[in-house]
């Protein structure tokens, strides 16, 4: 079988997604990083600045989930990474905490934008059977950019005291660079129906996703692993300041450790040759991994197991997102590809919204390192739960399906 992205349209679809996440990790690791070492941001701070990215990504993901099974998902692909590029100068001019909400809420909205167009196009233009293997090629590329993004920003911020400048100059040219390659991807659209946008579809996704069996175990899982993946996300900072006891760069070696791992996940996915009707387990596995690195990133609390740890994290990540979105793809009728996809997008984003807006309710009372574990362990448990039970349901397919 012919890897996907290096045959046909597609390849221009991967090479836009992972130029404009080269942009993303690199500017996005160094906001984070300053926000904590520069400015001073404290827990209630750090939960602003995540809640400056969920809001807009949760409002926009369900719009752009209706728009996008009915216009071009090429075109709303387009307007997503121009948002991107312009969110980049808004936090490098800027000189205070404001200006990175402002921009964290600019790229909260070019990623609702993204997300779902990207989705879209890769079930039109990639057959049913290599799905799987194609998301896991989008998957390897972001990943890939995660680890290029970060130990690049890592780098420059560890030796130049200008760094920050440098990254996001670097950030902003790789973004123009994805704006350049969408033009050459087809302009595919779904040929079903393309009724009216009304508030109703917003149900019609949710209630599609609610009713099977298996669509439903992974709204549970990943909206409630979302709700504690937020926790550490907000908190990673101050645990590399207060805990590790390292300087801004580390945090961008952390996330580039991450992204490692992340690769190595998704490298494997685009490998499999069987994973059709098994992308339920495989993201409950990956939720699992998750847990388990982020309970052994802040429960030993130094910093080359840190490292490890997140390589670990990384890892499980690459497990889970490539298998959604191909089961999405694959049980969804095409009409409704896109709204599925933005309701689970939207309720990943809303848990990760309410955990942002519990830590800054008691910001005053949070204890980052203990907190970070407690939300460990409890996201391994989701993750063992759910694979118990994506194994029932899968035993009971099988059982269902004629012999023969």
């Amino acid at each position: 079988m012919t890897f996907p992205v290096l045959t046909g349209p597609f390849r221009w679809l991967v090479l836009a997604h992972g130029v404009s996440a080269l942009a993303f990790w690199g500017y996005f690791g160094t906001l984070f990083a300053q926000a904590t070492f520069r400015f001073g941001a404290g827990t209630a701070q750090m939960a602003v600045l995540g809640a400056s990215l969920s809001v807009p990504f949760i409002l926009g993901s369900l719009l752009q989930g209706l728009v996008v099974d009915r216009w071009s998902p090429k075109w709303l692909s387009f307007i997503g990474y121009a948002i991107l590029a312009a969110a980049i100068p808004t936090a490098w001019a800027g000189g205070s905490l404001a200006f990175l909400y402002v921009s964290s809420f600019m790229v909260g909205g070019a990623f609702a934008t993204i997300e779902p167009a990207r989705s879209a196009l890769t079930a039109l233009l990639v057959p049913e059977k290599g799905l799987v293997r194609a998301n896991g090629a989008i998957a390897v590329s972001f990943q890939l950019s995660l680890v290029i993004g970060t130990l690049g920003a890592g780098a420059l911020l560890g030796s130049d005291a200008h760094g920050s400048g440098l990254v996001y100059g670097s950030a902003l040219a790789a973004a123009l660079l994805a704006l350049a390659f969408v033009p050459f991807v087809p302009d595919v659209r779904h040929a079903g129906e393309r009724p009216d946008i009304t508030l109703s579809d917003l149900r019609v996704g949710a209630r599609t996703a609610w009713h099977h069996t298996q669509l439903r175990l992974l709204l549970l899982v990943t909206g409630l692993g979302w709700t504690l993946i937020n926790v550490f996300f907000v908190l990673e900072p101050l645990l590399v300041k207060g805990t590790l006891h390292r300087g801004q760069d580390a945090v961008l070696y952390l996330w580039g450790a991450h992204g490692l791992g992340a690769l190595a996940g998704a490298t494997a996915i685009t490998r499999m040759r069987r994973g059709t009707s098994r992308e339920a387990m495989f993201v409950c596995a990956g939720v699992v991994l998750v847990g388990v690195g982020i309970l052994i990133y802040a429960g030993v609390g130094v910093y080359a197991v840190a490292l490890v740890a997140a390589g670990l994290a990384g890892c499980g990540f690459g497990l889970i997102f490539p298998p959604l979105l191909a089961f999405i793809q694959r049980t969804v009728r095409e009409e409704q590809r896109g709204r599925v996809t933005s309701v689970f997008v939207a309720l990943q984003e809303s848990m990760g919204l309410v955990s942002s807006l519990v830590l800054f309710a008691l910001a005053s009372a949070v204890v980052v390192r203990p907190t970070i574990v407690v939300a460990g362990a409890l996201l391994a448990a989701v993750g063992l739960v759910g694979l118990r039970s994506a194994r029932a349901v899968d035993r009971v397919t099988d059982d269902d399906e004629p012999s023969g």
